[in-house]
Order: structure tokens, then C-alpha cells, then sequence
């Protein structure tokens, strides 16, 4: 298998530039040394399918979270092909060099192949075995990391020392859960599409109007509610001397029908004439959490009488219509809607304002569920720390009356959560 991952490139002036950046780290990313460090126990985010979850992998799940780093690494060269053909190479810095901030797949090449079947499954074992690997990093969206926790349960079950890790990296940005804030690659895509989008602005003002498909989706919104509601406001941007319809320059609209599609025709014909004519970073920790703790088991049906049904898997997150971001877009729908108001960023930045910005869903989301996770452990030490053997009866007392309350009420909040669980009424593709 011959392939030249990981060979030197020849660089232009602007890429030798792009190379010299150094982004700010966490310090759980300055160190040199490896150290690892055990939380505690993880379950599933859905209690209805930690049953489930538990009996498809008896092996991983409840497994804690941890924090550890390492400096150097071996890795297959040319993706899941190159494991199966036990061809690696040892990333060091002179390795990065050229490809350092540079964006892509090209240094170790990327397969389209799955480590699904049993044939792959064993090459992929064969491979760890022989290689004597440490540990299996499987790069990758909610399919990757779904195969991730299945290679990871096998591996445990045939005593394989060779640790599976799932790298949360999608274009779609839909893997996230309360341990994943954001996948790698969320801030180039945001920064990249918001360019995209800017370009399209400077040109057509109009363009910045857009509509989401999960509010569709939820407002039972049809075709005719969305042209209509496109073209009042096309309609009172008009009476402001604001016009943003399809103008006739040169175009006959009378002859675009006839060289439509039956169906494109229809559609066309239907629309109205004149619519004829848009956290710190100090504060990172780097470590890992088990994949069967962010695993669901999709529910069909609905009320009491719904029951899971599938394997456990990684699922796509929707768009939150509940959430903050998409708050803060309701409350300037208007704005956007009316108002010829935009920002064009320009290309990505690696320096200059904004360059370590985050991205605004990130900012006003506040989904810091291991920092609170951390606080409620340091809550809790100070409780046993105060209450051990030699206490006074009065804080005994008090302390199991406060445990015994809050034990109840997450009791009672984890069985009502049950009914928030999605429902599906048939299996995706």
C-alpha cells in the first residue's frame, strides 16, 4: 500500500505564515508527561435506555471519565486501509511542520470504509495486536463513534489491551451531548460558512433571510405559509423603497415555466407574479468520557406505552427550539427579517480581533455539564468532611434530612424525564 501520508510538503509564503501560529492552549495541553485521571462512574443521559445500553455492552458501560495526556503517538497511515495493512508512522513535530494549521485530511488520509463487519472487526484486532497499540483513535461523526463503542465492547471482550477512543469531528456539527460543547472543526465551519454567507450578502442583501428546517418542522409550517410569509415581507420592504424581489434584467419570466420540469412548472406557476421577478480556555480540561454514557435508544409511540426499540447509537442533535441560541435568533427575527443588517468577518483570522472569538451558540448555550459536575463532587467532599464518625447528632440529623429530601426530588425529576425521551415513528436509512 503505497501512499506519501506524512511526507514533508512544499509550502507557499502565506502557508509558512499560517504554520507559525500557535493558538491559546488549555494548560491541561501544556504539559509533556502522560498522567491519567479516573472520575467517576458514568451512566446513560436517558434513563430508559440504560438498561439497554448496559446489556449491548456489558463490557463499557458505567465506565468513568478521564483525564489524561500523552506527547507523542502512533498512527495508521491511510485511515481504516492503513490499520488493516498494519502501515503506521510516528506524528512528531518535524512531521507537522508543513501540514500545521492547514486544515484538511491529507496527512494521514481518510477511507469512506467502516471497522464494522466481523472481517474489518478482526483486521482491526489483528492490526492492535501486532502493533502492540496503546490505544485505537477513531476520528469521526455519530457513525464513527457509534462503531467506535462496538470495536471498544468487543475488544474488552476478547481481553484486547488496546483502548478505543471516539474524536468527536463533523462537518455537521451534530455531535453534542452534555459532554461534548462542541465538535473539532466547530469554530473553522462557523468561521468559514459565516464568510460564505457574508460574500452572498455583499452581493444580495436579501440572502441573510433564512429558515430553519427543525422550526418548520415544528410549526407544521407548509410551502404556502413559507411564501407567504416571504412575500409580506417582500411586500412591506417594497412600501420602504427596499426592493428585494426577482427584478427583470434581461430575463423573460414568461419563458422560464416552459423550460422547467412538470413538476418545477407547477411550483412556479404557484408562486405570485412579483415573487417570480438569504467557554475560556484556561479553564479546558483534555479527557475522555465513555461513548455508551452518551448513547440513546430511540423510543416509538407515544404516552406510558412507548417502548425502545433498535440498537443503542450516537444520534444526530437537532437544532434546540428551546434552547438559548435559538432564542436570541426569535428575538431578532424581525430585525433580520426587515432590517438590512449584516457583518462580513472576511476569511478565517489567525491573529487580529476576533481571532480567538467563539462562536456566538457557544457563548450563550452555558452547557458547562462538567463544571458542575466538578462542583457538585467538591459539594459533596465538604459533606463527608463535615459529616463522618465523632459528628454531633444535630448534623447527622440535618445532613440525612437534606439527603433524603434531594434524593427524592431527583427521583422524581429522573422518572418525569423519561416522557421527554424523542419518539420516532420508523428507523432512519
Amino acid at each position: 500500500m503505497d501512499s506519501d501520508y506524512g511526507v514533508a510538503r512544499e509550502l507557499s509564503d502565506l502557508q509558512k505564515l499560517r504554520s507559525l501560529y500557535k493558538p491559546e492552549l488549555p494548560p491541561c495541553l501544556q504539559g509533556t508527561t502522560v498522567r491519567v485521571e479516573f472520575g467517576d462512574a458514568t451512566t446513560a443521559a436517558d434513563p430508559t435506555g440504560s438498561h439497554t445500553i448496559s446489556r449491548s455492552f456489558p463490557h463499557t458501560y458505567g465506565q468513568p471519565i478521564a483525564h489524561f495526556l500523552r506527547a507523542t503517538a502512533k498512527v495508521p497511515d491511510g485511515g481504516s486501509e492503513g490499520l488493516f495493512a498494519q502501515k503506521t508512522l510516528e506524528v512528531t513535530d518535524e512531521v507537522l511542520a508543513t501540514y500545521k494549521n492547514q486544515g484538511g485530511y491529507d496527512l494521514l488520509g481518510r477511507t469512506q470504509d467502516q471497522i464494522r463487519t466481523t472481517e474489518q472487526v478482526n483486521a482491526a484486532h489483528n492490526a492492535c495486536t501486532t502493533l502492540k497499540l496503546d490505544a485505537l483513535v477513531i476520528i469521526g461523526g455519530v457513525t464513527s463513534n457509534t462503531d467506535a463503542a462496538q470495536l471498544s465492547e468487543t475488544f474488552a471482550e476478547r481481553k484486547c489491551p488496546t483502548k478505543v477512543v471516539g474524536i468527536p469531528v463533523t462537518l455537521n456539527g451534530d455531535l453534542k451531548n452534555q459532554f461534548v460543547e462542541a465538535n473539532v472543526g466547530f469554530d473553522t465551519i462557523c468561521k468559514v460558512n459565516s464568510q460564505l454567507i457574508s460574500n452572498v450578502c455583499t452581493d444580495a442583501l436579501s440572502a441573510e433571510k433564512v429558515i430553519l428546517a427543525e422550526e418548520v418542522a415544528a410549526s407544521k409550517l407548509t410551502l404556502f405559509d413559507i411564501t407567504k410569509q416571504i412575500c409580506d415581507a417582500v411586500c412591506k420592504l417594497g412600501v420602504n423603497k427596499e426592493i428585494h424581489g426577482l427584478l427583470r434584467q434581461g430575463v423573460s419570466a414568461e419563458k422560464i415555466s416552459a423550460q422547467l420540469s412538470p413538476w418545477a412548472s407547477a411550483l412556479f406557476e404557484f408562486l405570485p407574479p412579483f415573487i417570480r421577478k438569504q467557554n475560556p480556555v484556561n479553564k479546558w480540561r483534555c479527557g475522555a468520557a465513555p461513548i455508551t454514557a452518551m448513547m440513546t435508544v430511540r423510543r416509538y409511540g407515544h404516552g406510558p406505552g412507548a417502548s425502545n426499540l433498535g440498537k443503542p447509537a450516537l444520534h444526530p442533535a437537532i437544532v434546540d427550539l428551546k434552547g438559548k441560541a435559538y432564542e436570541l435568533l426569535r428575538q431578532n427575527a424581525t430585525k433580520f427579517l426587515m432590517d438590512d443588517v449584516y457583518r462580513n468577518p472576511g476569511p478565517l483570522q489567525f491573529e487580529g480581533p476576533g481571532a480567538d472569538a467563539k462562536a456566538v451558540t457557544l457563548c450563550v448555550e452555558d452547557q458547562d455539564y462538567m463544571g458542575r459536575i466538578k462542583k457538585l463532587q467538591e459539594h459533596l467532599d465538604k459533606v463527608r468532611a463535615i459529616v463522618k464518625p465523632g459528628c454531633s447528632q444535630d448534623v447527622l440529623k440535618a445532613a440525612l434530612s437534606a439527603m433524603a429530601s434531594v434524593t427524592d426530588i431527583l427521583s422524581v425529576m429522573s422518572s418525569s424525564s423519561t416522557g421527554n425521551s424523542p419518539c420516532f415513528a420508523e428507523e432512519d436509512d
